[in-house]
């Protein structure tokens, strides 16, 4: 078994930095109009009780989409999935043009979904077992899974892009690449993540206002899914940056 050397996360980071500081030109449209204008078109389209609910628990009764919202939530979700895959490809392929990357990313949706489906199905496959027993263990199952998930899987969508992979090599190469290096990368998840949450709020509240202020509850409604949406994009074009900047380090190794 072998385990990779320790990454550097400050390398990873100023690397990061650097990236976006050359290349936001480049990579902030197609975060923004491939990412988070078809996220905020979820977010419109989808219903309060959904919205508001518990991660872990089963939708509520009442929450049944009609075929149409579930068309265009299916649409905008491989939209949006093309969209990172395309991102994955600027960031790991220097000198890749807009059109090539493009083209890359949405070629490889599928096995990007299928490779998702994977994982989705070992982490639901334990939580219909313990939601069984009791839906506390349950939703702890589904918060320290989806954590130990997010880690052990981290390079997933780079390995499909940047590899070829398939669905099962691609789930292999990430599992393998992050032997070792749990806690480092689990860190900066957090660390990434948690601030990208707080921005998002404050932003969606702030917009939501504003739009409430100028037209009236709908209008801050679209103002305030919008504003999430944007943060939400850009926070996961950062994140996918600066995995491939980590997925490039271990590469070497």
């Amino acid at each position: 078994m072998t385990v990779m050397k320790p990454v550097s996360l400050s390398a990873a980071w100023e690397e990061t930095l650097a990236f976006m500081k050359r290349e936001g030109a480049l990579v902030f449209p197609v975060a923004l109009l491939f990412i988070a204008i078809p996220l905020a078109l979820i977010l419109q389209v989808l219903p309060d009780q959904m919205r508001n609910m518990t991660p872990g628990t089963p939708p509520p009764a009442a929450a049944v989409l009609p075929n149409g919202v579930k068309m265009t939530i299916a649409a905008a979700a491989l939209v949006i999935l093309g969209g990172a895959l395309s991102c994955y490809a600027l960031a790991a392929k220097p000198g890749i043009s807009l059109r090539e990357a493009l083209a890359l990313g949405f070629r490889r949706v599928p096995h990007a979904f299928a490779a998702a489906f994977l994982v989705g199905l070992g982490l639901a496959i334990p939580l219909v077992a313990l939601s069984a027993v009791s839906p506390a263990v349950g939703q702890l199952y589904m918060l320290a899974a989806s954590l130990f998930f997010s880690v052990r899987f981290l390079f997933l969508n780079v390995a499909i892009v940047d590899q070829l992979d398939g669905p099962i090599a691609a789930v292999r190469r990430s599992w393998a690449m992050t032997r070792g290096n749990f806690w480092r990368l689990l860190l900066l998840i957090v660390a990434v993540a948690v601030p990208i949450m707080l921005v998002q709020v404050v932003a969606g509240m702030l917009l939501g206002l504003i739009g409430f202020a100028l037209g009236g509850p709908e209008l801050g409604k679209q103002l305030g899914d919008l504003a999430t949406a944007v943060v939400l994009a850009l926070g996961q074009l950062f994140m996918i940056v600066l995995t491939v900047r980590l997925y490039r380090q271990l590469s070497a190794s």
